[in-house]
């Protein structure tokens, strides 16, 4: 059901009535946070995750910056004539060096195994389409085809294979004192929701930028007037870029549909005149994007507005990363990381979707697996 702003807060603040556990059948990697009810074995790991994440606090945007401007230089030289693939080519590169901290000292083992060498590319690539296609049967949820699945279950098993063979690597990384069913479980669930789902959402936000000539053309001409050193420096424009991604992703969020189990009889407080009872043993899914645009809350809901005041509504404006403790954690780090990302496009020459090669996006269900774009 299509939902208002009130509603789907309801929803995501009573995880007794409204259970993640929805989630489980779709992590192919095992259980993590995104399935998980509060709870002893959640606060633990979530704790945890909130310690990885910090870290990403001292490098960002630097070293977001620093790979957007290495891809720039590269990609800068194609010309006209020669397409590129937005996501292979520079949004799982800029990502996956944004989050080196997260595993530590045991990156180079988590990404190449415990002997192989880091700075392979060949290793490297083999480990982002591994993490990929374990999201992807999150992202698919019940529509994922048994190719789709089969899939991931084969990733999952490569990639829980993979943080086993190198967990005591992983713990004195991280510094902490663990189970290796802990550690293996936080590890393989960071690895494959932090880098797709910020990878898929960067890709869905370009997506909808190029649909709009005249957003697009704006940003492009206040880059322009900065010059290419200056956009790196500027903090009014990293604010003002920062903000059109926020709206970018509003009307394109990655998880445009909520799913819950219903464990007891409860009642969906819809915001209208009657609720909607939900039966104990049942499950319901909510549109939660229809909350991103309920007019009751968010004037003028429809028109593309980065600059709007969202007044007393403000956490309305990050409902596509969750709400309350159901919020994801990373969610400033992924908008930064994005931010840098749209700033090193910005500065290129204009891009457009690629003609003449078939179709220019190609899905693998509802994961985006390939956008190729050529300059103008």
């Amino acid at each position: 059901m299509a939902a208002r702003a009130s509603a789907v807060k309801s929803v995501l603040t009573r995880p007794q009535s409204f259970s993640n556990s929805a989630h489980a059948a779709n992590l192919a990697a095992g259980d993590y946070l995104i399935g998980m009810d509060p709870g002893p074995t959640y606060h633990d790991d979530r704790r945890l995750l909130d310690a990885r994440l910090a870290l990403l606090a001292a490098s960002l945007p630097a070293a977001a910056d620093q790979e957007v401007q290495r891809r720039v230089e590269q990609l800068g030289q194609l010309g006209t004539n020669k397409s590129f693939d937005l996501i292979d080519d520079y949004l799982m590169w800029i990502v996956f060096r944004a989050m080196d901290p997260l595993f530590g000292a045991a990156t180079g083992k988590v990404v190449a195994g415990a002997h192989g060498n880091f700075n392979d590319p060949g290793l490297q690539r083999q480990y982002l389409l591994e993490i990929r296609y374990v999201a992807g049967q999150l992202l698919a949820g019940s529509t994922a085809t048994l190719r789709v699945q089969r899939r991931a279950e084969l990733c999952s098993d490569a990639l829980r294979a993979r943080i086993a063979a190198v967990s005591r690597d992983i713990e004195q990384a991280w510094g902490v004192h663990s189970t290796a069913s802990a550690i293996t479980r936080n590890a393989a669930g960071l690895a494959w929701i932090s880098h797709p789902v910020t990878v898929q959402s960067g890709a869905l936000a370009v997506q909808e930028l190029l649909g709009r000539s005249g957003v697009h053309r704006a940003l492009r001409a206040e880059a322009e007037r900065l010059g290419p050193a200056r956009v790196w420096q500027d903090a009014k424009f990293r604010d003002l870029v920062r903000e059109h991604v926020l709206e970018l992703m509003r009307f394109r969020p990655i998880f445009p549909l909520l799913a819950r189990d219903v464990p007891r009889d409860t009642e969906f407080e819809t915001g209208a005149r009657h609720n909607a009872p939900c039966s104990a043993g049942g499950k319901m899914a909510i549109w939660s994007i229809a909350a991103l645009f309920d007019s009751r809350v968010v004037k003028k809901s429809r028109q593309f507005c980065p600059a709007r005041n969202w007044g007393p509504h403000q956490d309305l404006r990050w409902l596509m990363f969750g709400y309350g403790t159901r919020q994801c954690p990373a969610k400033d780090y992924a908008v930064e990381i994005l931010t840098s990302a749209l700033i090193g496009l910005l500065i290129l020459p204009e891009l457009r979707l690629t003609r003449g090669e078939g179709k220019a996006i190609a899905y693998d269900g509802p994961l985006m697996s390939r956008m190729r774009v050529n300059f103008v």
